[in-house]
């Protein structure tokens, strides 16, 4: 709700500049594609759809009910979504803002043509407007998307991914204290990340669960069989319910 009430106040506000040339189409401005970027990441795609969609009716409705902004935000919407799905790096949100902004002037030249815009200038401009669009909504994503993050406590795959690092604190305690158990986590990771491919789960998400499944282990390291090596196995000396 707060994205979407985001996007209808930039769209009515829009409506209040009076300096905006009359060859400039003024939903060109709609940032559309950040209500894309953000909840694909934060809840899910079917949901980025949904919002988008009435973005894209309340906006043109505001635009005097215009059919050419419906169908440029809505298009410019589902693109989006398509394209930012399961992207796990920030990287893939600024590549995403380069094709966004070519898919834009591909749908401005199919509306000019439909309209039958003859003026070079309106293409022209158009088309720099949406491209610029596209570009300007992931540079805005990737600024808003940790405040977004914080707020609502949601760990999207952004997160998992810098989790991932195996310079992590409490990986690196693992590999000092417990290597065996830490080797047996990489393994695990493997053999998890491998899985969840082959039924298009969440990969990085076992990943990283696998990286921090047994972390569990350091409070008493050796008292695990992996973690023992030449030591004597202290469950030896122990009575059973102690040692379990």
């Amino acid at each position: 709700m707060l994205i979407l009430l985001i996007l209808i106040s930039i769209s009515r506000s829009l409506l209040l500049i009076d300096f905006i040339p009359s060859y400039i189409s003024i939903y060109t401005l709609v940032p559309i594609s950040i209500s894309a970027m953000l909840l694909s990441f934060l809840v899910t795609s079917k949901i980025s759809i949904i919002c988008g969609t009435f973005i894209s009716l309340f906006a043109a409705l505001i635009f005097s009910t215009n059919y050419e902004a419906f169908m440029f935000l809505f298009l410019c919407n589902c693109m989006t979504t398509f394209i930012i799905f399961n992207s796990y790096k920030r990287s893939d949100v600024i590549v995403c803002g380069y094709i966004i902004g070519l898919f834009n002037i591909a749908i401005i030249i199919g509306i000019g043509l439909f309209i039958n815009k003859t003026s070079y200038m309106w293409y022209g401009v158009n088309s720099i407007f949406g491209f610029l669009n596209g570009i300007v909504s992931s540079m805005i994503t990737l600024a808003i998307l940790p405040y977004f993050e914080s707020i609502f406590k949601i760990t999207t795959n952004q997160t998992l991914l810098e989790l991932s690092n195996l310079n992590h604190p409490v990986l690196k305690r693992l590999m000092l204290n417990a290597p065996g158990t830490y080797q047996h986590s990489l393994m695990v990771s493997n053999l998890a990340e491998a899985a969840a491919e082959t039924i298009q789960a969440n990969t990085i998400l076992c990943r990283v669960g696998s990286y921090f499944h047994d972390i569990g282990k350091l409070k008493r390291p050796i008292f695990f069989t992996e973690n023992q090596f030449s030591e004597s196995n202290p469950h030896e000396t122990l009575s059973p319910r102690i040692s379990k």
